[in-house]
């Protein structure tokens, strides 16, 4: 059994109920920066087409805790694990969490790296280029207020 300390990334996709306007989206990162940093959780929000990508990494329970308020969330729905692994180091140290918008082409080539056909999506090992495509958004586009 893994230790309460033992670090794990979680990835999710998510479709929103409606679009998002900006104030809304901007009042959910400003909650969920102040929740990660007293929690110590880190990660990256992309959102487009009414769809959300999320990784979230940090201890347990606190990052299960997260998860499932997220999916009983009634902003969205079809909330889908896509990968939920321990890791040995953070790919996202220091983002409470990032967040960019993203286009359908970006979205497309973030989920085409993992199994979205497949139910309930896991994706045992995704590789190293979804998460330097992922840390490029971070670098790049993203912001963590």
């Amino acid at each position: 059994m893994p230790s309460p300390n033992s670090l794990f990334r979680l990835v999710y996709q998510s479709q929103a109920i409606s679009p998002f306007p900006a104030a809304e989206l901007e009042t959910l990162l400003r909650k969920a920066r102040t929740h990660n940093q007293a929690h110590h959780l880190t990660g990256l929000l992309l959102y487009g087409e009414e769809q959300f990508l999320q990784v979230l990494e940090g201890a347990n329970p606190a990052l299960e805790e997260l998860y499932g308020r997220i999916q009983r969330d009634p902003r969205h729905t079809q909330v889908r694990t896509l990968s939920y692994l321990p890791i040995s180091t953070r790919a996202f140290p220091d983002w409470r969490m990032g967040y960019a918008v993203v286009g359908p082409a970006e979205l497309k080539q973030t989920t085409g790296f993992l199994p979205l056909a497949q139910s309930p999506g896991f994706a045992a090992h995704p590789p190293a280029e979804l998460w330097e495509l992922l840390r490029g958004f971070a670098r790049g586009v993203a912001a963590d207020g």
